[in-house]
C-alpha cells in the first residue's frame, strides 16, 4: 500500500493554512488555485516554479506564498 504524502501549504481559498494530500498531477493542482481574487497571478505563480522543475508542493507553497503578498 502506497504511504500517502501529505503536505502544508497556504490555501487561498480557505485564508489559511492546512494539511492536504499532494495533488497527483498539475491539473489537480491548478484547480486548488481557481475561483479566487488572486486566482492569475497564483496560477502563474505555480507555472512558473513547475517550469523551474519544482516539485508539485514546493510549487503549490510557492502560489499560496503568492497569494499572502497579494492579499496584504
Amino acid at each position: 500500500m502506497a504511504e500517502l504524502q501529505r503536505m502544508r501549504w497556504y490555501n487561498p481559498k480557505a485564508g489559511s493554512f492546512e494539511w492536504r494530500e499532494v495533488p497527483k498531477s498539475d491539473e489537480e493542482a491548478l484547480s486548488l488555485l481557481s475561483n479566487f481574487p488572486y486566482t492569475q497571478s497564483c496560477t502563474d505563480t505555480y507555472r512558473y516554479w513547475r517550469k523551474l522543475d519544482a516539485s508539485i508542493p514546493a510549487a503549490l507553497m510557492r502560489a499560496g506564498e503568492q497569494a499572502i503578498e497579494e492579499r496584504n
